[in-house]
């Protein structure tokens, strides 16, 4: 038989479990903003579904525990003017960012605009940044922790594969010593796998970084995991559509003309990049788990924009082919996000992702965003939301709107303009412009009004002066 004083400690014990738990619910989430750069979603996507040898678990793991978006695109696919969108939750026009600029030419822009780190620190939370930032300075505003270095530009020629174990290790003990006191926001930002770019004629004449890893140059030469290299995209021979690029850029000089053996080393270098960030990845996530703090931590993972990666016979970024212009969004939140959801039907951006996060944390989010949250499209994949069912995307020479099965674009490259259109259900590797096409006469329209409806509401231009 239970003695009253038993009785009376286990009474105590469950109101004190009670509070506890009470106290847990209603402590505002920390905030982990992952940044990769150059990722395509070609090449992975979080679904685990490759058939090109490449692993990542980590960022699989991330998704098979939260949600990830299949139409999710950058709103600018170029390093600079993407991340501004993604930390202001505005256009490049609405920035002043139109295109690389360097962050200490408009470092004073950061004091002007709301930011994401900026609501986030008025809403009580510490700010934490490591890594590359590349935003014109609103990555960093209002963050007071920044580990062992600030690095602001791109990577190139081993920088990433250099910096980015230290900006995790910053990153992780930033993790290990935080307190139950106070949330923080914290953004991981990764320079890979931008290392990729100019691999192939490299920064400086006889130095590459295949040439510096010494692998992947010749048939003879084995592998990752001694696997065959990776095969080329299906759309590889397949022509670009003139108007999705700048055709004199330096970097399509470089790649004309490659043999298949020189594209398969390209990939494999790029596939390795990207297996040596999920890993890293992996090393965060994992000490989060450590601390206990999993349950009530908000983890996204996105990336700036994607990578060519020899579709079109083409390279890098900035044009509005879905290797280029599509990005990864996966958010784990175990308090509201079941596992393994997927949402395939909301069209989101980069400039969403500001007052989404701010949503999710039940923080009021900045009057006059161009972005909105995609909080209900979180919690139910299966939603139709008007705000989500047509999207908007920029480059320094055109404008592209995304809408029902297709992509329509608009460019002026070197003074001639032109109009695309790809149905991407019928042809996902965008291999045939349908703009003179009768039969699509309907979407034609709708496009082009769409577009022309954004550009007069928006009070901008066709094209961005760099």
């Amino acid at each position: 038989m239970i003695s009253i004083r038993w009785i009376y400690v286990i009474f105590s014990l469950s109101i004190i479990f009670a509070c506890n738990t009470t106290l847990q619910e209603d402590k505002p989430p920390n905030v982990i903003l992952i940044i990769s750069d150059q990722w395509s979603t070609r090449v992975s996507d979080g679904s685990g579904n490759y058939n090109n040898g490449i692993l990542t678990p980590s960022i699989d793991n991330l998704a098979s525990n939260g949600i990830r978006f299949t139409q999710s695109y950058s709103t600018y696919p170029l390093c600079t003017p993407a991340r501004a969108s993604l930390f202001t939750g505005l256009y490049s026009h609405n920035n002043d960012v139109g295109f690389n600029l360097r962050r200490d030419s408009i470092l004073d822009q950061a004091s002007i605009y709301p930011t994401i780190g900026k609501s986030f620190k008025q809403a009580g939370y510490n700010i934490a940044y490591f890594g590359k930032e590349h935003a014109g300075g609103y990555g960093y505003a209002s963050a007071t922790e920044f580990g062992s270095m600030l690095h602001s530009d791109g990577g190139m020629l081993a920088e990433g594969s250099a910096y980015d174990p230290i900006f995790t290790q910053d990153a992780i003990d930033y993790v290990n010593n935080s307190v139950d006191d106070k949330p923080f926001f914290m953004t991981l930002s990764l320079i890979n796998p931008h290392d990729i770019c100019r691999v192939l004629g490299g920064k400086v004449a006889g130095a590459t970084f295949t040439d510096a890893i010494h692998f992947a140059r010749n048939d003879d030469e084995p592998y990752l995991r001694f696997q065959d290299r990776p095969n080329l995209p299906e759309n590889h021979n397949s022509t670009y559509e003139k108007g999705m690029i700048l055709h004199k850029d330096f970097m399509y000089y470089e790649v004309f003309g490659l043999n298949e053996n020189e594209w398969k080393r390209f990939i494999s270098t790029y596939q390795l990049l990207i297996e040596n960030t999920d890993r890293l990845i992996g090393q965060l996530l994992a000490a989060v788990k450590q601390k206990g703090i999993d349950d009530n931590t908000i983890v996204v993972f996105t990336t700036d924009h994607g990578e060519m990666a020899g579709s079109h016979k083409l390279i890098a970024k900035t044009t509005f082919y879905e290797e280029s212009s599509k990005i990864p969004i996966i958010i784990k939140y175990p308090k509201i996000i079941n596992p393994k959801t997927v949402n395939k039907k909301s069209l989101v951006g980069t400039i969403d992702i500001m007052p989404t996060l701010l949503d999710l944390a039940g923080i009021n989010i900045p009057e006059n965003l161009d972005g909105k949250s995609f909080k209900d499209e979180i919690i139910n994949p299966e939603i139709e939301s008007n705000d989500f069912k047509v999207l908007f995307s920029q480059n320094q020479f055109g404008r592209m709107v995304r809408f029902d099965n297709y992509k329509y674009v608009r460019s002026v490259v070197y003074g001639k303009k032109y109009e695309i259109l790809f149905d991407l259900i019928n042809d996902p590797l965008e291999s045939k412009n349908l703009i003179n096409n009768s039969n699509h006469s309907s979407a034609i329209e709708k496009g082009r009004n769409l577009l022309d409806e954004w550009l007069t509401n928006q009070g901008t231009n066709l094209i961005t002066q760099r």
